[in-house]
């Protein structure tokens, strides 16, 4: 990836960090998990997310005034440029397509927008 003060392409996600669950720009407190990317192809990974999205469907199926999930983002500010740059610790990254493929995150949602009756329509 590019780092944003260098500009070069040498910055690279820290082998352990924490990834948030940000969806329509609300974040529960609990909207967080831990990751190892040397146990990204454990299962145990996928339902660490599940987990996390499923918590926020329950929630937010609880509200009146239900808008329609359109944004998802799962980002993480745990980064590290090759070339010692300083990057801020609220700059986030996104991990879609290089921790998780965009498709099982839509697989996730659709599935969980059925179970519990919130509307999703992600800008493709």
């Amino acid at each position: 990836m590019y780092c944003p003060k260098c500009f070069n392409s040498s910055l690279n996600f820290n082998t352990r960090g924490i990834i948030h669950v940000i969806i329509n720009g609300k974040q529960m407190d609990s909207g967080r998990f831990l990751y190892n990317l040397d146990h990204l192809d454990d299962p145990q990974f996928l339902n660490d997310l599940k987990d996390k999205v499923e918590e926020f469907f329950k929630w937010y199926s609880q509200f009146q005034n239900q808008e329609v999930i359109t944004t998802v983002e799962l980002c993480t500010s745990d980064v590290v440029c090759e070339n010692k740059c300083a990057i801020a610790i609220d700059q986030k990254f996104s991990i879609l397509d290089v921790m998780v493929r965009k498709q099982t995150l839509i697989k996730i949602l659709n599935d969980l927008s059925s179970k519990y009756g919130v509307k999703v329509e992600l800008a493709r």
